[in-house]
């Protein structure tokens, strides 16, 4: 598969671009710069107190943000597409350009479009380009891989991946900075989202410890957050699952539970604070297979409750005729058959 990407120097703006075909991200393009640091950047008039009660000093907010994303460029959805990018350059204000780049995955892109949507986005976005169409697991470890190989995630680098129509209002993003900062043991947040998410303070949805069954029905790819260390310890996404596999979907539940195996403390807060659309009953009725296919998987770990409410939920579905009979059965056995298979059991950090 031919790969291509578009970058310049952090803090740059973009530069007429060079193509080279299976080129990594440089080095030089996502390394970032250890002497900089970003500060709250309120501008006048705004209320101080929505940033978790007052501005934070600059030692608070040594952290670095990588966003790993990816869209496809003849999928009509370049409306969503803008609305991600324009939130997050609403971000900027409080988040410095250069202490924040977006990975960005464009599918169907031919080295000539590249070419010209790469001179029309933000100096932060760092577009990487195929020119046909990947599963979403395989477009996350493109990404993933060429920031390994450039050793672009250090062990403190706040991770998120979002999906192309997932939005973050403002001051979210610095928000989570902070409360990483402020807890170095912190390896692993999320929260809830809904298409109006909540513009209630941070500090009115303070995060608790997680549970097995808030990762579980909760943690999503547009509501995860993890420290470097987590993601390079975990390593890639499971590329059989998710949109554009069979299976459909819950390489995200798969990659956060992986994540919960390893993080030092997990916290949850029970607050829709991301934007993106609202859950769907047919789109939990066409994942159900995936889904219950990895809790199968990590049923040893600590959520076999979870694994066994999920069978009852297929019941339920083939009760109410929102999944056939034998779908049903067919996602069970592969769920029988890899609870089989699974590795040891390594248990979730739940409780730190």
């Amino acid at each position: 598969m031919m790969v291509y990407s578009n970058l310049c120097k952090l803090g740059d703006s973009f530069a007429p671009p060079t193509l080279e075909p299976n080129s990594t991200l440089s080095r030089e393009a996502m390394r970032y710069q250890p002497a900089l640091v970003f500060d709250i950047g309120l501008h006048k008039g705004e209320d101080t107190n929505f940033y978790l009660g007052r501005a934070a000093s600059r030692a608070e907010t040594n952290m670095n943000l990588i966003l790993i994303s990816t869209t496809d460029m003849k999928g009509g959805r370049a409306d969503v597409r803008d609305r991600m990018l324009q939130a997050l350059g609403e971000s900027e204000r409080t988040l410095r350009g250069d202490r924040m780049v977006l990975a960005l995955l464009l599918q169907n892109c031919p080295p000539e479009e590249l070419r010209a949507f790469a001179m029309a986005l933000p100096a932060y976005v760092r577009p990487v380009a195929v020119a046909g169409r990947v599963p979403l697991s395989t477009a996350r470890n493109i990404l993933l891989r060429q920031l390994a190989t450039d050793g672009a995630i250090a062990t403190d680098t706040l991770v998120a991946f979002p999906d192309d129509d997932c939005w973050y209002p403002s001051g979210f993003l610095v928000q989570v900075a902070i409360l990483f900062a402020r807890n170095p043991e912190l390896d692993l947040w999320f929260c809830r989202y809904a298409s109006n998410p909540s513009q209630a303070r941070f500090a009115e949805a303070e995060p608790g410890i997680a549970r097995p069954a808030e990762i579980v029905r909760n943690a999503s790819s547009n509501t995860i957050f993890m420290r470097g260390r987590v993601v390079n310890a975990i390593g890639e996404f499971d590329e059989g699952l998710g949109v554009g596999t069979p299976m459909g979907g819950a390489e995200d539940l798969d990659y956060v539970l992986r994540a919960g195996r390893v993080a030092r403390r997990t916290a949850y807060c029970d607050a829709a604070l991301v934007g993106h659309r609202d859950k769907s009953r047919q789109l939990l009725a066409r994942y159900y297979a995936s889904s219950l296919l990895v809790l199968a998987r990590h049923a040893r770990n600590g959520i076999s409750r979870e694994f066994h409410r999920k069978i009852a939920v297929g019941i339920y579905y083939v009760l109410r005729r929102r999944l056939p009979l034998a779908e049903f059965g067919r996602a069970l056995r592969r769920a029988s058959t890899e609870r089989r298979n699974a590795k040891s059991p390594v248990a979730l950090n739940f409780d730190r």
